[in-house]
């Protein structure tokens, strides 16, 4: 389950990409590594990961 931090937080991310207009495509909770994914934007090139304790980043993907 989400922490109450996360669950903020995500209502935040979720509000200002809205208020940005914004499309949300993904919103995923990973229990493996306890992270919120949120894949958003309109060619989805927004990627944002909140942690347990409520603070988020973008995801950059080494990978590619």
């Amino acid at each position: 389950m989400p922490t109450c931090n996360q669950a903020v937080a995500s209502v935040c991310v979720c509000q200002s990409l809205s208020d940005m207009l914004q499309p949300i495509h993904l919103f995923r909770y990973d229990a493996l590594y306890k992270h919120i994914f949120i894949l958003a934007g309109i060619h989805e090139g927004i990627e944002i990961i909140i942690f347990e304790d409520g603070s988020w980043e973008f995801y950059e993907d080494d990978q590619a």
